[in-house]
């Protein structure tokens, strides 16, 4: 489980003309530290959101700083220091700028102010990469983001893949497909007056280690009776594997901010839905997920404390 306490403080800007281009943005400064079955460790960090729109021409977009030290990382124990980064921007049509794109932040308070009853249909891009102890350095992979979202006045519906493969310099990963390999997310967020908001959404993780590539794909775990190819893995971590598939939660009012997720951490699963993959569409070998271990619960919760600074 795992328990956070986040000082946070924000300011919100918005500028505008009806006639021409009107704009929106806030900033959150984080303090946490994080107790968990996966991740353990303190962090600080910025973050900070734009929208702006000319006529129904919109475009929004973020970008993360943050640096702390771990003690529990993708499961594996550890000690060090981590840092790392993220940004993302969609384009799309129409007037919203209530700022819930901050939304695609993980485990983060929401920025957002009230909004009239206009809408945002948009796509973009993003990546985020985490720089890790040294234990952990296999895992330092870039991951790229697709992301999808849709607003109406004070609602939006959203949608974030994430990736490490790379597809010229439009979906940016590190093309390792390791680590952190794959993300799905899809999320709902909301906010009924300037201090309470919602948010919950649905989530698939998977995360392995590094194929070796010079031994011959032989292993027999998940082989399917030796009727498929699957690779050896390597590294310091080379049996490290989980598939999280959870639920998750927010709400914040009148200065606290809370969180949970649950869920299950199921090896079946992972190798389910990567076979399917790389047996239909050419991605031969398998990897070995040990079939055979029991599913896992996943579970955590979190809490914070904000402190806001609003100027118009």
């Amino acid at each position: 489980m795992k328990y956070l306490l986040v000082f946070c403080g924000f300011i919100s800007i918005t500028l505008g003309n009806a006639q021409s281009l009107t704009t929106n943005g806030a900033l959150l400064l984080k303090a946490q530290i994080q107790l968990g079955n996966q991740n353990q460790g303190v962090k600080i960090g910025a973050y900070a959101v734009g929208a702006a729109h000319y006529g129904d021409a919109a475009i929004e977009g973020g970008v993360g700083l943050y640096s702390g030290y771990l003690f529990k990382r993708h499961t594996a124990r550890t000690r060090g220091i981590n840092y790392g980064y993220e940004f993302f921007s969609l384009l799309g049509v129409g007037r919203n700028t209530n700022l819930l794109t901050s939304s695609f932040f993980a485990n983060t308070p929401l920025l957002f102010s009230l909004e009239n009853d206009q809408k945002f249909y948009g796509l973009g891009f993003g990546f985020e990469k985490e720089f890790l102890p040294e234990n952990l350095k296999e895992f330092d992979q870039k991951v790229g983001r697709f992301l999808m979202r849709f607003a109406n006045a004070n609602h939006s519906v959203n949608v974030q893949f994430k990736n490490d493969f790379r597809f010229g310099k439009i979906f940016n990963g590190e093309g390792t497909d390791f680590g952190n390999t794959g993300m799905l997310q899809i999320s709902y967020s909301s906010y009924e007056n300037p201090s309470k908001a919602l948010h919950l959404g649905a989530v698939l993780q998977l995360f392995t280690p590094e194929a070796d590539y010079s031994k011959t794909p032989t292993n027999p775990v998940n082989s399917d009776d030796a009727s498929r190819n699957v690779w050896y893995t390597q590294g310091k971590h080379s049996k490290l594997f989980y598939a999280n598939v959870y639920a998750f939660g927010s709400y914040q009012d009148d200065g606290l901010f809370a969180f949970a997720k649950a869920g299950l951490n199921s090896q079946k699963l992972g190798a389910y839905i990567q076979n399917t993959l790389h047996d239909s569409f050419g991605l031969n070998p398998r990897y070995p997920w040990d079939v055979a271990s029991k599913d896992r619960i996943y579970i955590e919760a979190g809490g914070s404390l904000l402190i806001p600074k609003d100027s118009e």
